[in-house]
């Protein structure tokens, strides 16, 4: 009732706007304050309600073929590593047709 209420009016309740922020060590000396990266600790209804959103909106993107075939990344099945593969690939035919010429 809370998401379809929340969804209703275009409105998010003030606690789920709120996050905490936390620092992160990457890597390197500890005492570096470049070696942190800053991370956002928000609401688990708002992650929820995020998640149910981006899932609704993949399936109609999906089912009305509304995305590109070029489009790789957060795409299931056609990861950013594939894509990668598949061009290398390309490149590989495309040298080997110019040497052959």
């Amino acid at each position: 009732m809370i998401y379809s209420k929340s969804l209703q009016s275009g409105e998010l309740p003030l606690d789920w706007k709120l996050a905490e922020v936390t620092a992160i060590h990457k890597k390197g000396p500890k005492n570096d304050r470049t070696n942190y990266r800053p991370v956002s600790l928000t609401s688990v209804c708002c992650k929820i309600l995020e998640s149910l959103i981006r899932d609704h909106v993949m399936d109609y993107l999906l089912w009305n073929n509304l995305l590109s075939c070029k489009q790789y990344g957060f795409i299931k099945g056609r990861s950013t590593h594939l894509q990668l593969l598949q061009m290398l690939d390309k490149w590989t035919d495309y040298l080997e047709k110019r040497r052959t010429n």
